[in-house]
């Protein structure tokens, strides 16, 4: 649904729904560039997954990924490093798995931890702790774009004005964007209302706003509420 030339509202109940291969899970994509293109060659891609039973990642060569658990017990990746290294992110405290090593890396993810990165290519395995998941991922085509990741958390107005956002609670952040945002969204994760040109509209647990650089955003919610914030850069030449 659009509502003017730079807002627009992905509502998560309007994305179709394709079930894995597997039949491990499902995927709703909420956003893909350019809008025609295949898993096999896009730029960037926004999708929230449903997983009900262990099983292995996809591969995506030349992809960066990056994964929050939304909903559910969470699950234990087992990661196996091949051809590359291991490089801790310096603001998150999450590991990026790239590469060889031959060693097999146990991760732990909840609804409470940071975003995880890690290179399409690698090869990982997840199982699941208890309940079925629900986990919100980022994929962006490594060397044309990059993404940043954030957790953020507010009680009643949440303010993004000009690009920058008014929130006392702390953020976690992925990795460090230094470029001007390509796209910036927002994944609302509780009920809200967003009050925009003179409208208040209801948002539902998962619907996205995409916003560009500039707009002012102003959300209201009377429970404390979450909210993903991703922040996609084209990568300099």
């Amino acid at each position: 649904m659009t509502l003017d030339k730079q807002a627009q509202l992905i509502r998560y109940q309007d994305c179709p729904s394709t079930p894995w291969k597997n039949g491990g899970g499902s995927t709703k994509q909420l956003l893909i560039l350019p809008a025609t293109a295949d898993l096999t060659e896009f730029y960037y891609r926004i999708s929230i997954a449903s997983i009900s039973s262990n099983g292995p990642f996809s591969l995506f060569n030349g992809i960066d990924r990056q994964l929050v658990i939304l909903e559910g017990d969470g699950v234990q990746l087992s990661i196996d490093s091949h051809e590359g290294e291991k490089q801790i992110n310096n603001l998150g405290g999450e590991e990026r798995i790239l590469g060889d090593t031959d060693t097999t890396e146990y991760k732990r993810l909840t609804p409470i931890n940071s975003p995880f990165c890690f290179a399409g290519e690698t090869s990982i395995t997840s199982q699941l702790l208890g309940s079925d998941v629900i986990d919100f991922n980022v994929m962006t085509k490594r060397g044309a774009f990059k993404a940043h990741t954030q957790r953020l958390n507010f009680d009643s107005i949440f303010i993004e004005e000009n690009t920058a956002i008014t929130n006392n609670n702390q953020n976690e952040h992925c990795n460090t964007v230094e470029d001007s945002p390509i796209v910036q969204l927002l994944c609302c994760l509780n009920t809200m209302t967003w009050e925009h040109n003179g409208e208040v509209i209801k948002i539902m647990p998962y619907d996205m706003l995409i916003i560009k650089p500039g707009e002012d955003i102003k959300l209201a919610t009377t429970t404390p509420s979450r909210l993903l914030r991703v922040t996609i850069t084209a990568c300099k030449p």
